[in-house]
């Protein structure tokens, strides 16, 4: 049996990293292997610790029987790990290549790891028999001036296009644009896996993706988090999981112009939900996490099937208190936006 500890799944909002969690326990439903969310930390001999820094550190004095994953959603970057903490005992996550070889530039090479990424909710994000009317255009943290450019020339090509801004829209929002989109263009940062990206996708949505080169392209704030190496660090990927059967990539403006028509008018000729069904099911993600578990501690799945709860006590993450504080932020976002 699992111990999943997360302070995101408590939390109404959704964002990526409570995503990561939920699509990860549908994909367990989907193998019936059984689980438990933020019981005590020596409830199980199983412990993924997904966002809970708290949680990282206390695990660290559990007998070294308990099988230990850690992340992605933790730490930011490694610098920001305490220095008495002993990593060496547990699996570090990473969402995507990328990001580890970023992780292990910057101080984290020392840290036994492992790149998984979640599977997508495609019965969620299905595809629609809508008309197919407009091109969903799409600012994660880019300039306005790159969304203006891509703009201005679906006009002169006389297409119809909605924009939406990251941030800035609920789920419901974006899933109806999707079902009405013959084509999304987005114009991104760097991903660590780009759960909202493969949404759309899964929709059976063409992509042309307009990417960046270094970490540190994107506008807003957050930059004084990082140093100006990490800033300049490359290469980064905004769709790293991605191939032709998806769409287009490019990574600057002189690009646009040339690549945009063609996709445009090449259509049918992608299978983006192809590929998600075939590399990023729910049921994939949930097997390729189990098999973190069998290559790194030699815990089978049909071990975790048969294991019963040790205890019945609960993590703090699972206590009334924790779970009002959770809906204050959230109605506290919700004003702030």
């Amino acid at each position: 049996m699992l111990n999943i500890i997360s302070r995101s799944i408590v939390s109404r909002h959704t964002r990526g990293p409570r995503k990561v969690v939920l699509n990860l326990i549908k994909g367990l439903d989907e193998l019936n292997v059984p689980y438990v969310v933020n019981a005590s930390l020596d409830a199980t001999s199983e412990l993924w610790i997904h966002d809970d820094p708290l949680a990282l550190k206390a695990s660290l004095t559990l007998p070294p029987t308990t099988s230990i994953i850690a992340g992605p959603n933790i730490y930011t970057l490694p610098s920001e790990i305490p220095p008495e903490m002993n990593l060496s005992r547990l699996l570090w996550l990473y969402p995507a290549p990328w990001v580890e070889k970023f992780w292990h530039a910057f101080g984290g090479s020392h840290i036994p790891s492992a790149v998984w990424p979640v599977g997508i909710d495609t019965a969620k994000f299905s595809p629609s028999t809508r008309e197919k009317r407009l091109v969903l255009v799409y600012n994660k943290q880019r300039s306005l001036k790159d969304t203006l450019a891509v703009t201005t020339l679906l006009e002169t090509l006389g297409q119809t296009y909605h924009v939406i801004t990251y941030g800035n829209y609920q789920e419901r929002e974006y899933q109806t644009l999707l079902s009405e989109a013959k084509a999304v263009i987005w114009i991104g940062r760097s991903e660590s896996q780009g759960v909202g990206l493969l949404e759309a996708l899964a929709m059976n949505v063409p992509m042309l993706v307009w990417g960046v080169t270094r970490f540190g392209d994107w506008v807003g704030s957050g930059h004084d988090h990082f140093t100006p190496s990490q800033l300049a660090y490359t290469p980064v990927m905004t769709a790293p999981y991605f191939n032709e059967r998806c769409g287009v990539c490019i990574s600057s403006n002189e690009e646009l112009p040339n690549a945009l028509p063609p996709f445009l008018s090449n259509l049918a000729q992608y299978t983006p939900r192809a590929y998600v069904e075939a590399e990023l099911s729910l049921k994939r993600g949930a097997e390729t996490f189990l098999a973190l578990y069998t290559n790194h501690f030699g815990v089978l799945p049909e071990t975790m099937r048969t294991k019963h709860l040790i205890n019945t006590k609960k993590w703090h993450n699972a206590t009334l208190r924790f779970q009002l504080k959770s809906q204050i932020k959230d109605a506290l976002r919700r004003i702030i936006r």
